[in-house]
């Protein structure tokens, strides 16, 4: 008997693995599993993740097959691609096998599918795993029709990321402080006109949004010893906000998104309570800028 003691990356892939029902978390494997048990542990967790495969085809161990070393994963998870589409399955199963058989092979062809699930089923869940591939034209030109084409506005945000990945604004989609640094480029893409979202597209392509400010110090990630203090510090006041003058751009979902010339800047905004005139695209606002939360358009200029 072996009375070494595990890793814990093989403690966590086996509890994942075994767990049932609200236990066992989404797409919970850690994809770098492989990396990080030990040597010793390695032949017993490929086996484990090779049987369950093959005999379940388990899709949330799709990426952990495609690195297997004693197997051929890449190929096995081929063949479970093939026999699902061979009966029609639309599911999030395939999704993540044709996802992993992509990063493994970059051969472009594997992303049709989950284009077709998406189209199909207009699960949100196939966007994001889309937004974590290695981009490529194929996957530009999906994003850009969905941000086009959609009428929800979530999908046309995870498609907006998906187009800022693909043309290298943002290099980790997996990293939230980068993502968050470029909120500011990302309103500039927001409207629930698509004839709007057609221009700004083609102003974003002609690079006319690459001045547009990046929003630093969004996303903070903190331990719980730091989040504890800074839960208990006295509140400080908050930012009265200060008066400047924009325009309309667009609005979504409700909001209205202002053009502030001065500093560049896409600000999501909503009328003042006390204002009995509806804004529209295009009015000359007088806009109460706050710097966290949405500002306040106060009143319409002449």
């Amino acid at each position: 008997m072996d009375n070494r003691e595990h890793s814990d990356a093989y403690t966590d892939f086996f509890y994942q693995l075994n767990a049932s029902g609200m236990e066992r978390a989404y797409g919970g494997f850690a994809p770098d599993t492989l990396d990080e048990v030990y040597d010793w542990e390695l032949e017993e967790v490929e086996d484990a993740i090779w049987t369950r495969f093959k005999f379940s085809g388990d899709g949330d161990l799709a990426d952990l097959v495609s690195k297997l070393q004693r197997y051929d994963g890449v190929e096995a998870l081929k063949e479970k691609l093939r026999e699902g589409i061979t009966v029609s399955e639309y599911s999030s199963r395939m999704v993540f096998i044709a996802a992993a058989v992509y990063e493994a092979t970059s051969i472009e062809d594997y992303l049709d599918y989950i284009f077709e699930y998406y189209d199909k089923k207009k699960d949100r869940s196939s966007l994001a795993t889309l937004l974590y591939l290695k981009p490529c034209d194929k996957l530009y030109g999906f994003f850009v029709s969905v941000y086009l084409n959609s009428d929800d506005s979530t999908a046309r945000s995870t498609a907006i990321d998906g187009m800022l990945h693909c043309k290298g604004y943002i290099k980790d989609t997996k990293d939230p402080k980068e993502c968050s640094e470029l909120v500011g480029m990302s309103r500039a893409f927001m409207s629930d006109d698509r004839e709007l979202r057609k221009k700004k597209l083609s102003r974003f392509e002609k690079g006319e949004f690459d001045n547009v400010p990046r929003t630093y110090g969004l996303y903070t990630q903190l331990s719980f010893e730091e989040a504890m203090r800074q839960a208990k510090e006295k509140k400080t006041q908050e930012d009265p906000g200060e008066m400047v003058t924009g325009i309309i751009d667009a609005t979504e979902s409700g909001v209205y998104i202002v053009f502030y010339e001065n500093e560049n800047m896409y600000i999501p905004s909503v009328p003042a309570k006390e204002m009995t005139v509806k804004p529209s695209i295009g009015d000359k606002v007088s806009l109460l800028k706050k710097q966290k939360g949405q500002s306040i358009i106060m009143g319409i200029e002449s």
